[in-house]
């Protein structure tokens, strides 16, 4: 298996043991400790994108984004895209 940073084998095995784990039903870290290893930085310029979630996931997106200290779920998104 090959992780996004490919040639690096700590990260490749890190991916495969989370795979696995998924798989497994025993995830190796909480949302929550996801959640704190989220960073706000802006490096990029942005573009402007459209994609189809949920009425549901949209409200769970806006809760968690506020609970966090983000300004909005755009920021909040951006964050959890940059921690995988």
């Amino acid at each position: 298996m090959m992780s996004l940073n490919s040639f690096n084998k700590k990260k490749d095995e890190e991916m495969k043991e989370n795979y696995q784990a998924t798989l497994d039903g025993k995830t190796k870290r909480s949302s929550d400790d996801f959640l704190s290893k989220i960073s706000r930085k802006e490096s990029e310029r942005k573009r402007s994108i459209t994609f189809s979630i949920t009425e549901s996931q949209l409200k769970k997106m806006d809760k968690k984004a506020l609970e966090n200290g983000f300004k909005n779920r755009s920021e909040f998104l951006s964050s959890i895209i940059d921690a995988i």
